[in-house]
């Protein structure tokens, strides 16, 4: 048998910041793009007022810790500040949460090797990174207090990263929440033609963003439609989102080449999207629908993505919302890049699926069905309903190595043979929160396909020459993932 972490439900995050704010913020954690070393600071820089403040940005120079007393503070521009990965500046409350921004606007501008670090966002303006590189924003508190629009269609995205040349970003271990507007916790733009590149988004928590009226309300949005042809090679991971209801999408990949990983996505009624784009990784993601209406998990457009080792569980949408949805498209190789771009060589292989209302679609949307995908080495469970639907004939549909328990009302739902989708009970048993394989599973080292990206499973834990069928291994080594709760991530987590 596997060894579980028995894992608490976590705390709630009104407590973790609440009993964090007396913190200390941590030393200086050196440069933004995540370099390992810590340097010490040039010069500490103590400010106390707004106007102290704003001359110490004036005046920033590499190797400056500016550090903010408990208090309130109207932010204002840091522009043309050429730091390095050695000698950072460094804008940070003296405690963790005690500086509160209630007023004005950071812009980091044409700048290099910043940190903002620490931060409670209070005020009604947005935050912008603008052709900058290697910006650091972390352990931030963000509950901005925008009024309601008259045009409930206008939109204000939390934190904006656009730019030529932007890059190497990190965004990590803040928490985004309350959102009652339009607009996206985090989007990523570029220039004219190319999106800010190797970005990371990690750690944080995204939370409380109600349903609204039009589409554009999605936590994080990598790219828009005019630079969907350009490659981000950006990273999300390790990430919690909870009741994020706001857009159908809840992460939308609009560029080539991202990886979303290893993050937990509790009751939310929408996907990880990828909209429009190719090459896009999604993998060891925990999707727990908890029952809740409309909560999804993966939908699929474009050329080459790939989809593996996710978690997928009490899901209740279908459609455009399905557990996972390898959709159809509007156009097939051309056309507008702001349409549903046929699906062309999916990969999802070795996901797990436990009483979804709707666990694997194809084609539900539009007018081309996909072509060349490959479905294999699932494990589907469930009650009610069809666990494979095929909504529209597929294009070249390759099913091998599946695993299905239909009970109840449910059926497997397509026509296949024991070698595509064997009926078997997978002798599933609860531990750490999931449904996971137990000794004497059929599912044990019954996987059919080779892929050279297969090397661990959603534990963490790594995957033998004959792996198991689904997102789980069987293995007695150590759990190194599990679902996330609050004390995993945002301002305080470790």
């Amino acid at each position: 048998m596997k060894h579980r972490l028995a894992l608490p439900l976590g705390l709630s995050l009104a407590v973790t910041l609440v009993a964090a704010l007396a913190v200390p913020v941590a030393a200086p954690s050196g440069a933004a793009a995540a370099t390992a070393a810590d340097p010490e600071p040039l010069r500490t820089v103590r400010v106390s007022t707004s106007a102290q403040l704003a001359a110490a940005f004036a005046d920033a120079l590499p190797g400056d810790r500016i550090v903010l007393a408990d208090g309130t503070y109207s932010m204002v521009k840091l522009a043309d500040k050429a730091a390095t990965a050695a000698h950072p500046i460094e804008i940070e409350g003296s405690t963790l949460g005690g500086a509160v921004v209630t007023g004005g606007q950071l812009e980091v501008a044409r700048s290099s090797h910043v940190v903002v670090r620490g931060l409670a966002w209070r005020n009604a303006s947005t935050l912008k990174i603008t052709d900058s590189t290697n910006v650091r924003f972390t352990r931030n508190d963000l509950a901005l207090t925008f009024p309601k629009p008259a045009d409930p269609a206008s939109a204000r995205h939390w934190l904006q990263i656009s730019g030529e040349g932007s890059g190497y970003h990190r965004i990590d271990h803040n928490s985004f929440h309350d959102k009652t507007v339009l607009g996206n916790y985090v989007t990523v733009y570029g220039g004219a033609t190319q999106i800010s590149q190797h970005d990371r988004i990690d750690h944080n928590y995204f939370g409380t963003s109600p349903a609204q009226p039009e589409n554009g309300g999605e936590a994080i949005r990598l790219g828009v439609s005019t630079l969907s042809d350009s490659s981000s090679f950006a990273t999300v991971e390790s990430n919690l989102f909870e009741d994020c209801d706001s857009d159908a999408e809840i992460v939308s990949l609009k560029s080539d080449d991202n990886t979303v990983r290893y993050n937990t996505i509790r009751s939310s009624a929408g996907v990880v999207s990828a909209r429009r784009g190719d090459r896009n990784v999604i993998q060891g993601n925990v999707f727990l629908g908890e029952g809740k209406a409309g909560t999804g998990g993966v939908r699929l457009y474009g050329d080459d993505q790939v989809v593996y080792d996710n978690y997928f569980e009490g899901l209740r949408g279908s459609g455009f919302t399905a557990a996972l949805q390898i959709d159809g498209g509007d156009v097939d190789g051309s056309g507008s890049t702001s349409a549903h771009w046929r699906v062309h060589r999916a990969t999802v292989v070795h996901n797990t699926f436990v009483d979804n209302t709707s666990s694997i679609e194809v084609g539900a949307n539009y007018t081309y069905p996909p072509v060349d995908s490959v479905v294999a080495d699932n494990l589907v469970v469930g009650t009610a309903g069809p666990l494979f639907a095929e909504l529209k004939q597929p294009a070249g549909i390759t099913y091998a190595g599946n695993i299905a328990w239909p009970t109840g009302s449910a059926t497997v739902g397509i026509t296949a043979t024991a070698a595509q989708v064997r009926v078997a009970n997978p002798l599933l048993v609860s531990s750490g929160g999931l449904r996971r394989l137990s000794t004497g599973s059929p599912a044990v080292d019954a996987a059919t396909g080779t892929y050279s990206f297969l090397s661990d499973d959603v534990d963490g834990q790594a995957r033998d020459s004959r792996p198991d069928v689904g997102a789980d291994e069987l293995s007695a080594a150590a759990v190194t993932r599990h679902p996330l709760t609050t004390a995993d991530v945002g301002p305080a987590a470790p």
